[in-house]
C-alpha cells in the first residue's frame, strides 16, 4: 500500500503537472491575444458576428492568472472598441440593435472574468489528501517513502490543513478528572 497525494497534482509522462503552477501569463501575452483578435474581427467584416466569443479568451486568460482588475478592464473595453470596428466597417447597422448588443456583451464578459477569477480563488484553496496512507497502528506516524512522520506534520506538509490540539471529554476525565470534577 502507498500514499498518494493528489492536491490538483499528477504525473503525466513522468512530469508533475500542477494547476496550482507558479507560472502565470504575463500581461503581454494575453495583451497581444486581445490585440489579435480584435485585428481579427476588424479583417473578417461584419460576416462573422460569432467572433466576439474570442473576446473572452484575453479576459479568461487574465482572470486565470489572478489579474482579476485587468480582466475586468478587458470586459468594459472591448465592447465600445468592438463598436468601433463595426463604425468602421461602413456597413448600416441599425445602431440601438449595436449598442444592446454593446451591453449584453459587457455583462457577458464581467460575468465571465468574475466565474474565472472565482475558479482560481477556490482551486487554490483546495488542496485533497486521497488515497491509503500507510500509518502505524501504535504511534500514529504516517511512512512517507522511507522515513516515518508524524500525521501532523505529514498532513501540514501535503494539504492545507492546520492543526490545533485539544483532548476529547473521555481523555480529558481520564488524565485531567480531578481538575474539571
Amino acid at each position: 500500500m502507498r500514499a498518494r497525494l493528489r492536491a490538483s497534482t499528477r504525473v503525466e509522462n513522468g512530469r508533475a503537472f500542477s494547476l496550482r503552477s507558479t507560472t502565470t501569463l504575463r500581461p503581454w501575452q494575453w495583451m497581444a491575444v486581445f490585440f489579435g483578435i480584435l485585428l481579427g474581427d476588424y479583417l473578417t467584416g461584419p460576416f462573422i458576428h460569432s467572433a466576439v466569443l474570442f473576446y473572452l479568451i484575453p479576459i479568461g486568460m487574465a482572470a486565470w492568472g489572478g489579474a482579476l482588475g485587468w480582466s475586468l478592464a478587458l470586459a468594459f473595453v472591448w465592447p465600445p472598441l468592438r463598436l468601433g470596428i463595426v463604425a468602421l466597417w461602413g456597413t448600416p447597422w441599425p445602431w440601438r440593435l449595436t449598442l444592446e448588443d454593446m451591453v449584453v456583451n459587457l455583462v457577458v464578459s464581467v460575468l465571465f472574468a468574475s466565474l474565472v477569477w472565482h475558479l482560481v480563488k477556490q482551486e487554490r484553496k483546495l488542496r485533497v489528501l486521497e488515497g491509503m496512507l500507510p500509518v502505524c497502528g501504535f504511534c500514529k506516524r504516517i511512512r512517507n517513502g522511507a522515513e516515518w512522520q508524524e500525521m501532523e506534520r505529514y498532513i501540514t506538509e501535503h494539504s492545507e490543513a492546520e492543526f490545533s490540539h485539544t483532548f476529547c471529554p473521555e481523555c480529558g476525565q481520564r488524565h485531567y478528572g480531578a481538575y474539571l470534577s
